[in-house]
């Protein structure tokens, strides 16, 4: 193999390049000379985009799940409600009607993320008891069947889950109250009257002897955000299960049932969980599960009804709503050539045109993936995080596995150039030697506080993210190939 010389290699190319084209300009934007590699030949190609529908996702695979209300100017309405289990503590509660409810508290405690207003947000919380048992792992899909009264309710300024926003909580400890600091965490009074009937010790004991039964008869819980309420944009947070903190605090006094001498009141503290551990194989089961349901604005709705066309915005949406499908149209002009690929990137740059009024907050990070002939999602070499039993198990060439972070494979916003860039010059080096078929790879947003590289769709954060494809080459979505050809 040898190299040509640079001038006559670099007019060669450019001759058969613009040559077999009857549109050179079709193939790609002018490159940056602030980005041209010297002694490197570049070329820069145009991709098509169509916004198209994310699939569902399960809350259980994931350590924090969506719940909020936002409603998007630009794309439309996400309400992300919580559906959740009522856990059967080792001793059940049975309430007696001259007992006194001191507390009912659900406690959900805050993950990591927070996507909407930080001005403001004020948000009317409302639980509701589920008409159906609840079930772990269903999809975000999923409608549940709710009973209407109301049996807890509370206004917040915001969601407060910053590690800053840590709460001071009293607990009764070693036989006394204590102040504790705890995580930050939402703590929602609910109704005494709904649990001192549902725990009544009226029930029939062998209702709620079994694990099955006391599901039957509690149901379960629902989380919402009263929309009448809201006046502004909202915004999604996310919420964790964690064992032995989140589920439901009880504390209620009641006669001992002794007489004479012997007559006390008895205080009872009860935890019911809705996070459990498996005993056995050490396994969470968090019992809480986002359910999703949204509206579409006309831009929107325009694209997901004809995903066969060419757009300038590109509309990205989480948790599991709307990723962007972009293909490469010209990448043949450049196979069978002995291209050896030295760099390639994707440029996304933000459309930063909101309407009057809009909101202008972009999703702090993308995520990049392709999928197969069968249509089943794949990471990209760039870019593949997969692992098995903590062993890495993906492509060797991964920006990921080498450098130990998401970032060196790219997707976080450039704030300053209000841009995200991806490194893909793996993925472009297979594709021009046909190792990978489909010229198409999909964006969607994905959660800062993830180390690895998803290609499923998300639960685990919320995020929008408008991407310009206008003819204007500076703000046009482009991939950028520094290659050298070689020679026999």
């Amino acid at each position: 193999m040898r190299c040509h010389i640079k001038d006559l290699l670099t007019l060669l190319i450019s001759l058969f390049v613009l040559g077999s084209c009857t549109n050179p300009s079709g193939i790609g934007l002018d490159v940056n000379p602030e980005d041209e590699i010297v002694g490197v030949l570049t070329d820069t190609l145009t991709l098509q985009a169509v916004t198209v529908l994310d699939d569902s996702a399960r809350s259980s695979s994931f350590n924090q799940t969506a719940f909020g209300w936002f409603d998007d100017p630009t794309i439309g309405k996400t309400v992300a409600d919580i559906a959740l289990a009522i856990g059967r503590p080792a001793t059940v509660p049975r309430i007696r009607p001259d007992a006194t409810i001191d507390s009912v508290i659900l406690v959900l405690p805050y993950g990591t993320e927070y996507f909407g207003d930080t001005l403001n947000a004020s948000f009317s919380l409302q639980v509701r008891q589920l008409d159906e048992v609840y079930t772990d792992g269903n999809f975000s899909s999923k409608q549940w069947a709710v009973r209407e009264p109301i049996v807890g309710a509370k206004t917040i300024n915001r969601f407060a889950y910053k590690q800053t926003d840590s709460v001071s909580i009293t607990k009764y400890i070693d036989g006394k109250d204590s102040l504790v600091k705890e995580i930050p965490q939402l703590r929602l009074a609910l109704s005494a009257e709904f649990f001192k009937e549902l725990l009544s010790e009226s029930i029939d004991s062998t209702t709620l002897s079994t694990e099955a039964g006391f599901n039957n008869h509690v149901k379960g819980l629902y989380l919402s955000v009263d929309e009448g309420a809201m006046t502004s944009v909202g915004g999604l947070v996310t919420l964790r299960g964690i064992t032995n903190m989140t589920g439901i605090e009880l504390t209620y006094r009641q006669p001992n049932g002794e007489e004479g001498d012997d007559a006390g009141i008895d205080t009872v503290r009860a935890f019911l969980p809705t996070t459990i551990q498996d005993s056995y194989s050490g396994s969470t089961y968090q019992r809480l599960s986002t359910s999703i349901k949204r509206t579409y604005t006309a831009d929107v709705q325009a694209q997901l009804e004809n995903p066969g066309g060419n757009y300038e915005q590109l509309y990205l949406q989480a948790p599991t709503g709307l990723r962007g499908r972009l293909r490469i149209p010209y990448i043949d002009a450049l196979k069978g050539r002995n291209i050896a690929v030295n760099k390639a990137e994707l440029v996304l740059y933000v459309d930063t045109e909101t309407p009057d009024g809009g909101f202008s907050l972009q999703a702090p990070r993308l995520t990049l993936y392709r999928e197969d002939i069968a249509g089943q999602r794949q990471p990209i070499p760039d870019g593949d995080s997969r692992t098995s039993s903590s062993n890495f198990i993906g492509d060797g060439r991964s920006l990921w596995y080498r450098y130990g972070n998401w970032r060196a494979f790219g997707g976080n916003i450039d704030e300053d150039k209000q841009r995200y860039v991806f490194h893909l010059t793996s993925f472009v080096q297979d594709l021009l030697l046909g190792k990978i078929n489909s010229n198409e790879f999909f964006i969607a947003p994905a959660a800062v506080s993830d180390n690895t590289v998803p290609y499923y769709p998300l639960l685990n954060a919320g995020g929008r993210t408008i991407i310009s494809n206008m003819d204007n080459p500076n703000l046009r979505m482009k991939l950028n190939i520094y290659y050298t050809q070689v020679g026999d």
